[in-house]
C-alpha cells in the first residue's frame, strides 16, 4: 500500500532536486492575487474536498507550502495559491480559484454559454480579509437560496469565465429534468441539449454517493439513530427508496426496511432536494428512477424549487435540521460531528464505501469529468492539463472515503481481490468497473 501523501510530497522534493528549485515558502496575498499563472475553476460541491486536497498536496507539495484562501459567509468559494514543482507548470506563483456554488451546473452551463460567473477575488481585500501564513478567510455576501439563480453575491468576488468545469457525471445528462433551467438565462446564459451533449469531457475519478435520512425523531427506532461515537443502522431497498424519492409515499410508517418492518412510525417524510442540474441530483435520479435515460421515467419528486439547495454542503445543513427529511450526496459527507441527525443508509443491505463500490455490491457511484474551455491556451491550459492528470491517476487523485479511480485511466490497474489495488490513507481502490463516460450506462467489467 503506498501513501500518496508521501508520494507526493517525494515527487515534489525530486523535481526540486532535479531543477535546482528547492519548494518555496507560501505566497502572501498580494502575491497570490497578482500570482503570474492563473486558472480558474468551477463545479462540482460534492469534490470540493477532493480537488481542494489534490491541489494543495499535488500541486503545491503539502498544505504548508500554499495559501489557501476560503470564503467565509457563503463558504462555496476558494482559492489556493503556491509555487508548484511539477513538471511541466512553470515554477511561478500560481493561483488556482475554484467555486463550488451551483456545483455541476457551473462546470458545464457556463462553458458552453461564455457567460462570467461570480469567483473569488483578492485583489480587492482591503481591511476584510484575514490571514495567517497558510491560510486566509474572505467575507462573501449571499446566500445559495437567495442569490444563486441570479449570481448576486457580494464582498470579495468578482466575475470571470470559467477555464476548468469539474462535474459529478458528463455534461450530456444534465438535461431535461436534470436541466438547472432555474438559472437566469441572463446571468449564465442558455444551452440546447444538443450543446450540453457536444462538450468535450475527460472523466477524473469515481464517486460513491449515497442516501441521507434524519432519523432525530422519537419515530425512529434507537438502532436507527446516530451517538456520539456510533453511527446508525437504517437498511432499505433501492426500490422502496425510489418510492420515498419519487414521492409515492409520504410517511415512513409505509416504507419498509429490507427486513419488512416499517421504518419508523408516523414521521412525515420530508425530501430535500439539490437544484436541478446538480450532479448530485442527477446521479440520484439516474441510478433511482432512470430519468433522462429512458423514455418516460418518473424522476425525482420536485417538491418546490424556490426551496432547493445549491450546494452540498447547503442540502446537508438543511437535512439535519428536519426530521424525517431524506437526501443525497457524495459519502465522504457522512459526519457525525457536523451532520449528527443524519444517517447514510445501507441499500439493499450494502454499506456505502468505496470499497464496496470499487467490488461491484454498491452501484450508487458516477464517474466525476473535468470540461476545458475551447478558448483556454498557454499556461493556463498546461497547468489545466496537469490538475486534470494529477485526478485521474490512484497515486495522486484525491484520497477520500468517495473515490475510487477509474481502471485505465492513467496508472489504474484493476485487479482481483479489489483490495490488492489499495492506495494510500485512506485507502482508495481502483474500480472492477466503468461507466465508459456513460452515467447511463450500466457498469462493465473492467477486468
Amino acid at each position: 500500500m503506498r501513501s500518496s501523501m508521501l508520494i507526493a510530497t517525494a515527487v515534489a522534493a525530486a523535481l526540486s532536486a532535479a531543477s535546482g528549485l528547492a519548494v518555496a515558502a507560501p505566497p502572501n496575498l498580494a502575491q497570490a492575487a497578482a500570482a503570474t499563472n492563473t486558472l480558474y475553476i468551477a463545479g462540482s460541491s460534492a469534490a470540493k474536498a477532493g480537488i481542494l486536497k489534490a491541489l494543495q498536496t499535488t500541486l503545491c507539495g503539502g498544505a504548508s507550502n500554499a495559501l489557501t484562501i476560503s470564503s467565509t459567509g457563503n463558504t462555496n468559494f476558494l482559492a489556493v495559491s503556491c509555487t508548484p514543482t511539477l513538471a511541466g507548470v512553470p515554477a511561478v506563483v500560481t493561483t488556482v480559484y475554484y467555486r463550488t456554488e451551483g456545483g455541476s451546473v457551473v462546470g458545464a452551463l457556463p462553458i458552453v454559454t461564455g457567460k462570467a460567473i461570480a469567483t473569488l477575488d483578492l485583489t480587492n481585500a482591503g481591511s476584510t480579509i484575514t490571514c495567517t501564513t497558510t491560510t486566509c478567510s474572505a467575507p462573501v455576501g449571499g446566500s445559495s437560496a437567495a442569490n444563486g439563480i441570479s449570481d448576486t453575491f457580494t464582498g470579495n468576488v468578482v466575475k470571470h469565465t470559467v477555464q476548468l468545469g469539474i462535474t459529478d457525471v458528463e455534461p450530456g445528462v444534465l438535461t431535461g429534468n436534470n436541466y438547472p433551467g432555474a438559472y437566469q438565462t441572463s446571468v449564465y446564459g442558455k444551452a440546447t441539449t444538443a450543446q450540453m451533449q457536444a462538450l468535450p469531457f475527460q472523466t477524473l475519478f469515481g464517486q460513491a454517493f449515497g442516501i441521507f435520512v434524519n432519523t432525530n425523531s422519537a419515530a425512529f427506532p434507537a438502532a436507527e439513530k446516530n451517538t456520539t461515537t456510533t453511527a446508525g443502522v437504517l437498511n432499505i431497498s433501492k426500490a422502496a427508496l425510489t418510492n420515498v424519492l419519487q414521492g409515492n409515499v409520504t410517511n415512513w410508517n409505509a416504507v419498509p426496511d429490507t427486513s419488512g418492518n416499517a421504518v419508523a412510525t408516523s414521521q412525515a417524510i420530508t425530501i430535500v432536494n439539490r437544484e436541478q442540474g446538480s450532479g448530485s441530483r442527477t446521479s440520484a435520479d439516474i441510478f433511482f428512477t432512470n430519468d433522462g435515460c429512458q423514455t418516460g421515467g418518473t424522476p425525482i419528486k420536485e417538491v418546490n424549487p424556490t426551496l432547493d439547495f445549491f450546494s452540498t454542503g447547503n442540502v446537508l445543513a438543511a437535512a439535519n435540521s428536519t426530521p424525517g427529511s431524506i437526501t443525497y450526496a457524495s459519502i465522504d459527507n457522512f459526519n457525525l460531528t457536523t451532520s449528527p441527525n443524519l444517517v447514510l443508509v445501507n441499500i439493499d443491505g450494502i454499506t456505502p464505501s468505496n470499497l464496496t463500490a470499487a467490488s461491484g455490491q454498491y452501484g450508487m457511484w458516477y464517474e466525476s469529468t473535468a470540461v476545458i474551455s475551447p478558448t483556454l491556451s498557454g499556461n493556463s491550459l498546461t497547468l489545466a492539463n496537469t490538475i486534470i492528470g494529477v485526478l485521474q491517476d490512484i497515486a495522486s487523485e484525491p484520497h477520500l472515503i468517495d473515490v475510487v479511480a477509474i481502471p485505465g485511466n492513467a496508472n489504474n490497474t484493476p485487479a482481483l481481490p479489489v483490495s490488492s489495488t489499495a492506495d494510500g490513507s485512506p485507502a482508495i481502490y481502483v474500480n472492477s468497473y466503468t461507466r465508459a463516460g456513460s452515467s447511463c450506462s450500466a457498469p462493465i467489467s473492467a477486468l
